[in-house]
């Protein structure tokens, strides 16, 4: 049974820089990956269970929540993005762990890819507070919503990045 999640690939892929000929097997499996470790410790348990009875009853989110959906899916995106990039780069085989490219392409030294790496972080970051912010200042529009400052032990926290690549 497929899980329930607020980000298609399609969606992943109009968000993000990664092209339409990324196979969809190397993103699916990292939507929900990405939503439980990021999006749903936002939202609160409460408040990602209606939505997504919503999404699965109606196929859509409607009203707030649709507006709701435009910031989940941003930082949603951009956190897929982030889990999938190591293993889009690197192939597990029986043998070992390998690195493909073509004749036309070359892969990225380790050290650019960190800094890409980064870049994705601190734009996944970015969505994921302006998120927290969206919900804080209307949480009168979604009462499941619980802040920070409402004691949810502290899973609505804004992340910042740790600093950068030199």
């Amino acid at each position: 049974m497929n899980e329930t999640t607020y980000l298609t690939v399609e969606t992943l892929k109009e968000y993000t820089p990664i092209v339409n000929s990324v196979d969809v097997t190397l993103l699916d499996v990292w939507i929900p990956v990405a939503e439980t470790m990021h999006i749903i410790p936002v939202l609160g348990d409460a408040l990602d269970t209606a939505l997504k009875t919503e999404l699965e009853t109606y196929g859509t989110l409607t009203g707030n929540n649709l507006t709701l959906l435009k910031y989940i899916q941003n930082a949603s995106a951009w956190y897929s993005f982030l889990e999938s990039s190591s293993f889009i780069r690197t192939k597990f085989t029986n043998k070992s762990a390998t690195q493909q490219f073509s004749d036309n392409s070359q892969v990225a030294p380790l050290d650019d890819f960190k800094q890409i790496r980064q870049e994705i972080l601190d734009k996944a970051m970015f969505y994921r507070n302006r998120l927290i912010d969206y919900l804080d200042d209307n949480k009168s529009l979604f009462p499941l919503y619980r802040s920070d400052d409402e004691d949810c032990n502290g899973s609505g926290n804004k992340e910042y990045s740790s600093g950068i690549w030199l």
